[in-house]
């Protein structure tokens, strides 16, 4: 009998340890789906916030006269990049026209290139006239914001960091 409740007791207790980590499965699943759900709300703001810095850049863009320049803050949303696409792959927006970005910067370029993190998760602005220079800026947010100097040259729209 006595060898009975010994293997009694450990069969129960087996039994509440297979609850307690199904259980904190669960409360890792739910922890997941709670980031994944604020990750995804917090994305769409921040394109949104994207597509307003590039109406003013397009703006700007279309009220400047030859040879004049004027700059842009560009304060949202911060930690993103702005880029330009000319002569390499461009995201589909661009549509084979040189245009400039807003989105994260991709971290495994092998699996994600830039320009498909640009289509999927970032705003873009088609350029046609836009100068073949690499742009690559850091968005730094209210603290540190990017100026940014939009100049009419020689019928092509440059773009630089002010400075």
């Amino acid at each position: 009998m006595e060898n009975f409740n010994k293997n009694k007791k450990g069969f129960l207790l087996a039994e509440e340890t297979l609850k307690i980590i199904i259980a904190v499965i669960c409360l890792i699943f739910l922890v997941y789906l709670v980031v994944m759900i604020y990750n995804s709300s917090t994305s769409e703001k921040k394109i949104e916030e994207a597509k307003g810095a590039l109406s003013r850049i397009d703006t700007i863009i279309s009220s400047l006269d030859e040879g004049v320049f004027e700059s842009q803050d560009i304060l949202a949303p911060s930690g993103w990049y702005l880029y330009s696409f000319v002569e390499q792959e461009k995201p589909n927006s661009c549509l084979n026209t040189n245009c400039l970005c807003i989105c994260q910067k991709s971290l495994i370029v092998q699996l994600t290139s830039q320009q498909e993190k640009c289509d999927k998760r970032g705003a873009c602005l088609p350029i046609p006239k836009l100068a073949a220079s690499r742009i690559d800026l850091k968005i730094r947010g209210s603290s540190n914001p990017l100026f940014i100097e939009i100049r009419k040259q020689g019928g092509k729209i440059l773009v630089q960091e002010a400075g």
